[in-house]
């Protein structure tokens, strides 16, 4: 970790009256004490910065770029700082984690361009059971207990198809959809066949073979999805095509984020 990072870590995440927000891209992020994602964003300078840096360039002005997944806001607040034309709806099912992003929001200089969510996503909308554990270590709950994350305990969330959520923000056009949602990205993408039908927005998201296990599925079926909507598999951040089952078991040895770009 930087000098910089090891004093940010410290003054804000243990001094008194000062730790629990710290300032990213001229916002102020609360987080819980502890947090992984925070520590990361110490670490890294700006967290995942090769994720967020493809979504700023891939947000483009007069559209909505959707946050699924949102923890924190650490990839959506970069984006209301850099792409004033850009609104932002940001969805997270972490009812702990949901606190603080909320807290960001109410502070957000541009708040009226950002919506908060508190939902899990995917193929239909009702209420599904989500596992949840530390707060800290939030950014590994979701709708199956992947074993990642600790001990977690089981509660009752909304969960909602993006399709849905789109519609209720009056069907804006949408540039880039991202997804960090521990293995529910496939069931999202199912849910927003209307998103894709008029939208066909570049999804960006995380496929990871811990997370999809207890799915039941095969870490290949993003070639099944791909082909279904017709969109071309890239591996972030070299942005090397996945053209077979072969390459993207090579490639997710090296990442776990891959882009997904409408073809034509």
């Amino acid at each position: 970790m930087r000098v910089r990072g090891v004093a940010k870590r410290l003054v804000f995440g243990s001094t008194p009256f000062l730790r629990g927000r710290f300032p990213y891209y001229g916002h102020m992020v609360h987080f819980p004490l502890g947090s992984i994602t925070f520590e990361r964003a110490c670490a890294e300078g700006i967290y995942e910065r090769d994720t967020t840096c493809l979504i700023l360039a891939l947000a483009e002005p007069g559209t909505t770029y959707f946050d699924v997944g949102a923890n924190i806001g650490l990839l959506s607040v970069p984006v209301l700082a850099a792409c004033p034309g850009v609104k932002v709806v940001s969805v997270e099912a972490s009812p702990a984690t949901l606190h603080f992003l909320k807290k960001t929001h109410a502070t957000a200089r541009r708040r009226g361009d950002w919506t908060v969510v508190g939902a899990a996503v995917g193929l239909k909308s009702g209420e599904a059971e989500f596992w949840s554990g530390d707060v800290a270590l939030g950014a590994h709950d979701g709708l199956r207990d992947t074993g990642r994350g600790g001990t977690k305990h089981a509660v009752r969330v909304p969960i909602r198809t993006l399709d849905e959520i789109w519609q209720q923000q009056g069907c804006p056009p949408v540039s880039v959809i991202k997804m960090d949602i521990e293995g529910a990205e496939h069931l999202a993408i199912q849910g927003a066949k209307q998103i894709i039908s008029c939208m066909r927005p570049t999804f960006v998201l995380e496929w990871y073979e811990l997370n999809l296990r207890p799915y039941g599925i095969k870490s290949d079926y993003l070639l099944e999805l791909s082909a279904q909507f017709d969109y071309g598999i890239y591996a972030s951040p070299s942005l090397v095509p996945v053209e077979s089952r072969l390459m993207l078991k090579a490639l997710m040895a090296k990442t776990d984020t891959f882009v997904l770009v409408p073809r034509g």
